[in-house]
């Protein structure tokens, strides 16, 4: 930031320390661009110190200890049960006990739920209910949702234990100081609408929120607790009784009628307990169960701004919504609510007063710092301005409004809402197409399709997701395909798609919006998802690519539909779906000429083709070559089109000047695309750059982290450079992402070889064979190995079981008969094959130059020579 800047930020920075006013709008407007984002983070400071200095500690209270493990460790325990000592009775009721209790096995004091002995079966009842709350919350991981540690049976008796929290509930607070500010509670609703976030991310609701049910913990902190009543989210099920449990007052309308918890009635609770926060009451009232439930039903409640005409029109508004009698009108998910009071906050604060802030923190307590020294660096005065107010609010709360910039992303498969399976290859492809868009914006990295296509039709949550891929944010989608309006055209079909960004660490949802779009301008569709990303991110675009997200191009739909089609069958990688995919792909190019999406699919389509044995290598090579080159020439911004072209002059026109144009041209484009950056590390250990291959490798495997192939691919690289025991790991972590890959047991068992440890070579490569169905260059690798470990007999005997059996060797890579013969030391037999796999451009030929089975022949003359002609002159 530059000096000048500083300056103008300076005296806010110390007003917010020392809780002097301040005029924000004056501020705004006097700041830079650049500076504006910083000066909103600064206001959300000031209303958190301000909130700070408004809720003193109880005098009351006794201080938390310096050290609790040595509180709870040397208090003399009343009694015990199971592992845990218990030092003091909190509470109690009919149900059981609540206890400060000792975890010896943790060493922290933790808090016991204790169930009375279960002798009826309403106590069994109650037991399992408490059991199942355990369970529920030992889900979740989230700082402002009770952390459960365990829950077991000892002595006939249920137990629940979990952290400990000093503090206060809400009601407490609310009896002893009062109704409480717009601000305060706005920043109470924040912290529970990311609780929320986290437990409806996991799949449950919590059904019982209430000022009871959440504490403020001494220092600071939000805690909600008690899911004794919670349960997973079941969209199905619909009671023929009330789901009345919970607290009836807090209690969404629709329950009375039937209807199940959601998370829509959880997010009307938390309104309700706004609602009360700032009121001390609710919006409906009764005494009983019918006056509440007719109160609902004449809507008879008593509006927010009727009940307290001085809270700010924008946390009212907030509020109104949420409790909507109608759960069409309500919000649909914590994230959007949370968005909302974080703007409700941010308007309730224009200007600070001196009577205003006199109002909520007390004048006798306030210090003010002087600011003599501060000035020496305006640099370190920023920053110790700003430390103090961390000091006084807590380092979590600050993490909770300024979470880490969000630098990675996974676009999870779109899931299909129609019940139609048909429509399946659809949402894949949009899956697709959102990955590739979202990559193009350069300074956000986008895990490949390899590894999020693996959580299709996944159960698992979206925090267990995030954590799995080492991402910052999710984002969620589901899609259907509609009927669409008159006004497009007969025939026409729209596409409806609900999407919502979730960061990884709160489980916040930043937005959440739907798009409804004609499938015809598909790529508009994509650009203004990507653009609204980008927005929630507030990832600053460059003027290309806004203008890259602004792009239209009006499909043709069958020549879409075809595509689709068709590289829904290329990603099934099957010799019989890559005939078919051909099939679906030369139609779409047939029907649209200048559909260049689908002449990259169709050049991968025959790229593969050729490795499956569907095309002969050298007709591959041609229809490749012509596709890539077509699409290319009709959209120069495609990177698959530049992957492929790069493959294509690589592998099969030997022209490596155009191949590592392509490459980086490939990558430039898209800096996520994993498998491009996989591609172009094994052309650079084919040019023997393998610390450059290693560095490309690594970053692919970082963008597709759970992809098999990109593991084998820095394994692979490993091998070449001879550091076997790494590439050992490598291998082995690829074959835990694919336990059944024949290619992965294969490098491995190259590569215990490689290592002189025969017998797990041995091992690995037998079970390739048989996961292969006896594939014969598998088999070749066997006999390789059985050479190079002395056991000559064995290669010579399986080698000629494979001439045999295949017409001479004909349908065996003359590559594989050189490393045979070279590990039987027969190298003039090595380079007779050798020169063969040379005239039919066989690709092995192209990593001669580092390949460690070509160690034993590097001192003949022999070898030097053919080195210089690999590759030719383009």
């Amino acid at each position: 930031m530059a000096t000048r800047d500083l300056a103008a930020l300076l005296p806010l920075a110390e007003s917010i320390a020392d809780g002097s006013p301040i005029d924000w709008a004056a501020a705004e407007a006097r700041a830079s661009h650049d500076d504006k984002a910083i000066i909103r983070q600064l206001r959300i400071l000031a209303n958190l110190a301000v909130l700070h200095r408004s809720l003193p500690s109880d005098p009351d209270a006794q201080s938390a200890p310096a050290s609790v493990t040595h509180r709870g460790a040397t208090a003399p325990a009343i009694g015990s049960w199971a592992h845990l000592a218990l030092v003091e009775r909190l509470g109690g009721g009919t149900f059981g006990e609540v206890y400060r209790a000792w975890d010896r096995h943790l060493e922290r004091e933790v808090a016991l739920k204790l169930l009375r002995g279960t002798d009826t079966a309403d106590d069994d009842l109650l037991a399992s209910r408490i059991a199942a709350e355990g369970r529920l919350l030992a889900r979740v991981h989230h700082q402002n949702v009770i952390t459960v540690h365990g829950v077991a049976v000892h002595e006939q008796r249920v137990g629940l234990w979990m952290e400990l929290v000093r503090g206060a509930t809400l009601e407490q607070l609310l009896q002893k100081r009062g109704p409480f500010s717009a601000r305060e509670a706005a920043l109470v609703g924040i912290d529970l609408c990311r609780a929320l976030a986290a437990l409806h991310a996991a799949g449950l609701v919590h059904r019982d929120i209430k000022a009871q049910n959440v504490m403020r913990e001494d220092g600071g902190r939000i805690v909600l607790m008690d899911l004794g009543t919670g349960r997973e989210i079941d969209r199905t099920r619909r009671h023929a009784l009330p789901d009345l449990a919970g607290t009836p007052l807090y209690l969404a309308p629709e329950i009375f009628d039937g209807a199940t918890a959601s998370e829509r009635t959880d997010l009307y609770s938390l309104g309700v307990l706004l609602y009360h926060l700032v009121t001390g009451s609710f919006p409906t009232r009764a005494t009983t169960i019918e006056e509440l439930r007719e109160g609902h039903a004449k809507d008879a409640g008593v509006r927010l701004r009727d009940a307290r005409a001085d809270l700010p029109t924008a946390f009212v508004t907030v509020v109104d919504r949420a409790i909507a009698r109608d759960p069409v009108r309500r919000y649909a998910s914590a994230g959007a609510l949370e968005a909302d009071l974080v703007q409700a906050l941010d308007d309730t604060v224009v200007l600070h007063t001196a009577g205003a802030m006199a109002a909520t923190a007390p004048a006798a307590d306030a210090v003010r710092p002087q600011p003599s020294a501060w000035w020496r660096s305006r640099v370190a005065a920023v920053v110790a301005a700003v430390a103090l107010v961390l000091a006084a609010i807590g380092w979590p709360v600050y993490r909770v409004f300024f979470p880490p910039a969000i630098r990675s992303i996974a676009v999870l498969p779109l899931k299909n809402m129609s019940g139609d399976v048909s429509q399946e290859y659809f949402g894949d492809a949009m899956t697709d197409e959102l990955i590739g868009t979202l990559g193009q914006l350069g300074s956000l990295t986008v895990i490949s399709r390899t590894s999020v296509m693996q959580f299709k039709g996944s159960t698992k949550a979206v925090p267990e997701i995030a954590k799995t891929l080492k991402v910052d944010a999710v984002l969620e989608a589901s899609f259907m395909l509609v009927p669409g309006k008159p006004v497009d055209g007969p025939g026409m079909k729209r596409v409806k798609i609900k999407a919502r960004l979730i960061r990884a660490g709160t489980e916040a949802h930043l937005w959440e919006e739907e798009f409804d779009e004609v499938v015809s301008d598909l790529l508009a569709l994509q650009g203004r998802v990507a653009k609204r990303v980008a927005d929630g991110i507030n990832l600053r675009l460059t003027p290309k690519q806004e203008g890259s997200l602004a792009r239209t191009r009006r499909e043709n739909v069958q020549a879409q539909e075809e595509h689709f089609q068709g590289r829904y069958l290329l990603n099934k990688l099957s010799r019989d779906n890559l005939i078919r995919a051909r099939d679906y792909l030369e139609r779409a190019v047939q029907i649209d000429p200048t559909y260049a999406r689908a002449y990259a699919s169709l050049a991968q389509c025959y790229k593969s083709m050729d490795i499956y044995g569907a095309l002969s290598r050298s007709e591959a090579a041609q229809l490749t070559v012509e596709a890539a080159t077509t699409a290319v020439r009709i959209d120069d911004s495609l990177p698959e089109a530049h992957n492929l072209l790069a493959d294509a002059a690589f592998l099969y026109q030997w022209d490596w000047t155009m191949a590592e144009r392509e490459y980086r041209r490939a990558i430039e484009l898209n800096p996520s695309y994993g498998f491009a950056r996989s591609e172009y590390a094994r052309f650079l250990m084919a040019e023997d750059r393998l610390n450059e291959a290693l560095e490309q490798a690594r970053l692919a495997e970082a963008e597709d982290p759970l992809s098999a192939e990109a593991s084998g691919v820095v394994a692979l690289t490993l091998y070449y450079q001879r550091h076997y025991d790494d590439a050992i790991t490598a291998r082995l972590k690829a074959l835990q992402l694919d336990p059944t890959s024949p290619q992965q047991y294969l490098g491995l068992g190259r590569t215990y070889a490689g290592n002189r440890e025969f017998d797990k070579a041995m091992a690995a490569l037998k079970e390739a064979v048989a996961r292969s169905g006896r594939a014969p260059f598998i088999m070749a690798e066997l006999a390789r190995t059985y050479a190079v470990s002395g056991q000559r007999q064995e290669a010579e005997a399986l080698m000629s079981t494979l001439t045999a059996t295949d017409g001479g060797g004909s349908h065996l890579s003359a590559q594989y008969h050189t490393y045979v013969y070279a590990a039987l030391g027969d190298y003039d037999r090595a380079f007779e094959w050798l020169e063969k796999a040379f005239e039919a451009r066989e690709p092995n030929v192209l990593w001669a130059r580092v390949d460690p089975r070509f160690d034993s022949l590097r001192g003949d003359p022999r070898f030097a020579a053919f080195i210089r002609r690999v590759p030719p002159a383009p």
